[in-house]
């Protein structure tokens, strides 16, 4: 045995009080952990309605149907502020990826029905929302624009699927300059990779038919 262990006054070691200095940070932990888990109990149900919401939100503007869109995204808009509330009293909780996952589900449905009734893109200040989930529902959004472009195609709206389709560039190009890790921007990288196959294929589509057309 080498000196220094030697020299280290072991029998000296008062077990009974680390065991109940620990058993207090134990107690602590635990019940932080409860509280945790009462919460993201919550934040799972609420996360599954907005969800659920947000494809409302989108079918019903893909038929047409405004008004009942907008009937949506208002109660929506109540159960992200108050998800986001819940979320944000743990900072273990409010940077999860199932909290960004239904953020960004939001995002991609109060975006598209912008883009669709307004004409505008909000911002993540205006939807209260942190960068990373606005960045992974805009580039859903890129998806659901190609399913609108594809929809005006079949009606022959060809003049309204090519200013869809230089909308879909137009945000692709400024998503693509974000060149971080997906560390930073999870996910955000193969959503904008996705979106430039998207926008190539219903851009050749786009130029058949209006060759056939004789456009």
């Amino acid at each position: 045995m080498s000196k220094e262990v030697s020299e280290l006054r072991i029998a000296e070691i008062n077990v009974r009080e680390i065991a109940q200095e620990f058993r207090k940070l134990i107690s602590e932990i635990d019940s932080i952990l409860s509280q945790r888990e009462e919460a993201r109990d919550n934040l799972i149900k609420s996360g599954r309605d907005i969800i659920k919401m947000s494809g409302w939100t989108i079918n019903a503007l893909h038929r047409g149907l405004i008004e009942e869109a907008r009937g949506y995204i208002k109660e929506m808009d109540k159960l992200v502020r108050s998800f986001i509330e819940l979320a944000s009293s743990d900072s273990f909780l409010r940077e999860s990826g199932f909290v960004y996952n239904v953020l960004s589900e939001y995002v991609e449905a109060k975006v598209f029905y912008s883009i669709v009734v307004e004409g505008r893109v909000p911002s993540h200040h205006e939807l209260g929302v942190h960068e990373v989930p606005y960045l992974q529902g805009i580039g859903d959004v890129l998806g659901e624009l190609r399913r609108l472009a594809l929809d005006l195609m079949r009606v022959d709206r060809l003049r309204d699927a090519e200013v869809i389709l230089e909308l879909m560039e137009a945000l692709y190009y400024e998503m693509r300059a974000l060149e971080y890790p997906d560390a930073l921007i999870p996910g955000v990288r193969h959503k904008v990779d996705v979106a430039r196959r998207l926008i190539d294929d219903t851009k050749s589509l786009l130029l058949s038919i209006k060759a056939r057309k004789g456009c």
